[in-house]
Parts: C-alpha cells; sequence; structure tokens
C-alpha cells in the first residue's frame, strides 16, 4: 500500500523570494498602470470642496445659582450623538435650505444630507461638533456651513426655551389652582388662608423669575469657528489617490501571483523542480515532436551519463534505476537515451526492461523472441543471462511475456540478480527501466540494491505533491536518490542555450546544474 501523500510545505521566505525575483517587473507594472489609471480618471473628475463650521456645547451659566432649576431638563449637557442627530434631522437640514433661498424637497433633503457631514469630538464637560459641506463651489459650501451651524443653534435656542415655557406654563396652572382655592376660603381659618396666599406669592415670583429666564435664555451650543471658502479641492486629490492605487495595485498583484502560484499543481520549470526538493537537475530534455518517437537529444543524454558518473564512486558495475512518480512522463524514454549515450561513450552498457506491465524496450529495439526477464530470473544460477546486442556496446534484456506476481518475483529472484551481474563484471553501466514509484511496488523493491535512481520529472504534467511523495517514500526504503531529469522542458529553456556551430543539426543541449547553481 502507498503511504498517503504527505502536504506540500507552506510558502516560506526563500521561496517567496524566489517568485518576487522572478515576478517584480510584472508586479510593479501592474501596479504603475492602475495608479496611473487612477491617476487619470481622477484628474478628469469635477473638483469637490469642503468648508467646515464648529460649534461648541457647553451647559450655559444661566442655569446656575436658581433653586427653580433642579427639574428644568434643559441645564444637564446633551450627548453629542444626540446634536449629530439633531443636525441631520429633516427640520434643520430644511431650515438650512430655505434660508440659503434653495428647494427643500424630499429629493433636495437627500441629496444636501449626502453632501453634510458631522463629527464630533467628546470631552468630559463639553463636546465640539463639526459641521462639514461638500460642493463644487467654495463659497457656496462656506455658506452652507454656516448656515447650518446657524439653524442648529437656532433649534437649540428654541428647544430651551420650550422646556422654559413648560416650566412656566405649569407653575401657571399651579397658581392658577391657588387663586381658585383663595376665591373659596371665605369660611376657612386665617392660618390656611395665610399658607395659600404665601404659596401664591412664591409661584409669582417664580413664574416672573421663570419668564425672565424664558426670553434671556439659549441654548448650549456657541459657534467657535465660521466656515470659510477652503483655497484647495477635497477631493479629487489625484497624486495621492495613484500612490494609494499603486500600494493596493503591489499587494493585490502579489496576492493573486500567490494564489496562481499556490493552485498550480504541476512542476513547471527546472528551478521549481529543485527548490521542491533540493536535488541537482542532472539533465534537462526539451520538447520533441510526437514523430520522434523516444529519441532524445543525443547531447543532453551524454551530459546526463556524464553526470551520473560523477554522482556515482567506486568501482564495479554502475546500476542506475530510472522511474517517475506516475506513468507517462517520459521515463523509458530517459532509460533509453542514457544507455545509448553510454554504450557511444565505450562503455558495455546492459539495459533491463522490469516495467513488465507496459514493457517497450522490446519494440524500441525490435526484439520479437528469445531471452528475457522472466526466463533470466526463473533460470537462475543454472542459466546465465543471454541479452540481446542491438547496437555496438548496448545489450537488452526485454520483457517479452507477462508477469503473473510481479512483486513476488522481484521479491525472490531480483537481489541474486543484480548480485550475479556485479560479480560477473561483464558490463560498467546496468540501465533499469522500472515502473512508477506511485503506481505499483516493483521500484520499491529495486531500489534498495541499485547504485542510485533517477528520477525523471515532466514539465507542466508531474504533480508537485506526488514528486515529493515519491522521493519520500525511495528515502524510507533505502534508495539513493541521485537527482532530477527533466522531460518535454520548453524550446529555449534548457541550459545551457543551443549553439548551431557545436550542436550539428541538433536544437537543444542539456547541462548538469548543481544544487547551489539557479537559473539566470
Amino acid at each position: 500500500m502507498i503511504p498517503q501523500i504527505p502536504q506540500e510545505p507552506e510558502l516560506d521566505l526563500a521561496r517567496l523570494g524566489q517568485i518576487l525575483r522572478r515576478n517584480i517587473r510584472t508586479l510593479l507594472l501592474f501596479a504603475a498602470s492602475l495608479g496611473l489609471l487612477t491617476f487619470l480618471v481622477s484628474w478628469l473628475q469635477a473638483p469637490t470642496y469642503q468648508a467646515s463650521s464648529r460649534l461648541l456645547a457647553a451647559q450655559s451659566s444661566a442655569f446656575s445659582g436658581s433653586s427653580l432649576l433642579g427639574t428644568v431638563p434643559s441645564q444637564n449637557l446633551i450627548d453629542a450623538e444626540a446634536y449629530r442627530e439633531a443636525a441631520l434631522s429633516s427640520l434643520v437640514l430644511g431650515r438650512t435650505l430655505q434660508t440659503a433661498g434653495l428647494k427643500s424637497d424630499p429629493g433636495d433633503l437627500e441629496r444636501f444630507a449626502r453632501s453634510a457631514r458631522v463629527r464630533t469630538i467628546e470631552g468630559q464637560n463639553s463636546n465640539v461638533i463639526i459641521l462639514s459641506i461638500r460642493n463644487a463651489d467654495p463659497q457656496k459650501a462656506a455658506e452652507l456651513a454656516n448656515i447650518w451651524a446657524s439653524s442648529l443653534m437656532r433649534w437649540d435656542d428654541e428647544r430651551v426655551r420650550g422646556s422654559f415655557g413648560s416650566y412656566r406654563e405649569s407653575l401657571e396652572a399651579q397658581l392658577a389652582v391657588v387663586r381658585n382655592q383663595i376665591s373659596q376660603a371665605t369660611n376657612r381659618s386665617s392660618e390656611n388662608l395665610s399658607g395659600l396666599l404665601t404659596l401664591q406669592a412664591t409661584l409669582q415670583r417664580d413664574i416672573d423669575l421663570v419668564r425672565a429666564l424664558e426670553r434671556s435664555a439659549s441654548g448650549q451650543l456657541t459657534l467657535i469657528d465660521q466656515a470659510i471658502a477652503p483655497a484647495r479641492p477635497t477631493s479629487p486629490r489625484p497624486t495621492l489617490y495613484a500612490a494609494v492605487a499603486f500600494v493596493v495595485g503591489l499587494v493585490l498583484a502579489l496576492g493573486l501571483l500567490l494564489l496562481r502560484e499556490a493552485s498550480v499543481r504541476t512542476v513547471r520549470n527546472a528551478d521549481e523542480a529543485f527548490g521542491l526538493t533540493s536535488l541537482p537537475i542532472l539533465g534537462e530534455f526539451p520538447e520533441i515532436p510526437a514523430s520522434a518517437g523516444r529519441a532524445l537529444s543525443p547531447e543532453i543524454a551524454g551530459y546526463l551519463d556524464i553526470n551520473v558518473t560523477h554522482m556515482i564512486a567506486g568501482g564495479g558495475p554502475r546500476i542506475i534505476a530510472v522511474t517517475s512518480p506516475a506513468a507517462l512522463e517520459g521515463k523509458s524514454s530517459v532509460a533509453i537515451s542514457l544507455a545509448r549515450a553510454c554504450a557511444k561513450a565505450g562503455k558495455r552498457t546492459l539495459i533491463i526492461d522490469l516495467n513488465s506491465r507496459r514493457p517497450v524496450l522490446h519494440q524500441e529495439f525490435r526484439i520479437s523472441q528469445g531471452g528475457d526477464i522472466v526466463s533470466t530470473l526463473v533460470n537462475l544460477p543454472g542459466i546465465q543471462p543471454q541479452p540481446h546486442l542491438v547496437e555496438n556496446n548496448l545489450y537488452v534484456i526485454p520483457c517479452l511475456q507477462p508477469i503473473e506476481n510481479p512483486p513476488r518475483l522481484l521479491s525472490e529472484l531480483f537481489r541474486p540478480f543484480i548480485e550475479s551481474l556485479k560479480e560477473s563484471g561483464q558490463y560498467d553501466v546496468v540501465i533499469l527501466d522500472t515502473p512508477p514509484v506511485l503506481t505499483v511496488t516493483d521500484t520499491l523493491i529495486i531500489a534498495p540494491y541499485v547504485s542510485g535512481v533517477l528520477m525523471v520529472v515532466r514539465e507542466g504534467q508531474t504533480d508537485k505533491r506526488q514528486l515529493r511523495s515519491a522521493l519520500e517514500i525511495l528515502k524510507r526504503v533505502g534508495a539513493q536518490t541521485l537527482g532530477l531529469v527533466m522531460n518535454r522542458v520548453r524550446e529555449g529553456q534548457t541550459l545551457p542555450k543551443p549553439d548551431k556551430v557545436y550542436e550539428g543539426s541538433s536544437k537543444s543541449t542539456g547541462i548538469f546544474r548543481p544544487a547551489t547553481e539557479k537559473k539566470q
């Protein structure tokens, strides 16, 4: 059973830096374009001016010092939020428009309310009310702000005087009752009559005092700053808007970039493959036409041979398993190309088809009969392998018949087979074309007994999580992964760049990319 695929690692700072360096021009271009567009749009808009008047809300000193006023509601400081609601009420806004000589229909009130702003600053014993009006005409904005402040102050004065009037009417009603009682007190004792006369005098005095206060009373609002016509428009502000749009565009572009990075599941290039695995890129085969079959670039295969030779130390034959995370990623083509490159370099090379479920070597080299891997494994140690010589220095052991239970056969016979190849010393290089790691368990049985494993990665198709999972599984079984081989790389992306002077008719080349090297 294949272990569960591990989760892809979180985006670290190093990888984020790589992404930013790779896309910094696109990010800046997007942000600059958005900033320029915002600047042009705001520049074409009509300017709007804002004028503000300021009012101070504090308890009036006229209410202090009188024992009458304990029940007068206007003596306490009104909450700033109440003034805010009053300033935006239809009564105050309507009076403002009427005083300014403008229409005060419901539609006009709604439009005026949208251009009006109220801001409050609350203190311990006082509040500041800031009334702001926006208008295309700076003079009109200042005029309306001042009229609005006057209308709010008028409302506040009427509120206070109304409270005095209500209190005066209450006292007058009490005085009328007392006078009625006095007029009916002919048969009462002198003490009751004296009390009523005293109460009548007290009420009359209080009424006179309340009337005096009512005539001179004012609200809690005082104008402290009259609105003046602004010299500069409040909006639009093209430079500020463009700067904000640039920053927002940069953040938005970065977010979209990271979202795209997170949504892409396949390996897109060699740099990304190295960043995911930290394994060296030993070769990069370019994309080839479908008509070319399995013939990959011989120059890149030669580089791959050199790189593998230097990665495997010690004597004896170098036994190399070529695999991939999943099917259809080109591992058989890479194995065949590497075998031909080794044979061309003068090394006695043996390539074995261990992909018994989908064998391809017999088709590539046109072998239809004779010994194959099944007969070779079953007849050991009595009969030595009889490989097919297909090219100079190149021998093949194909798979010509199906295997009923490949894992069982490999578990029992593969290790003795490999040991016999090593002891014979007939070959310099043995290349094993194995099944994908995540498809069947055959490769996991083979990998611990070879000199090294080459992992083939197809650009734009190999899944990132599958690649990491395949490498993790090989590590668990004790296999040594030499590096990655990129396949189907886009034209012009391989290193070094093609040079027809040295390559003849070939269109591409490849080179070992060590773990410390980055693509320029």
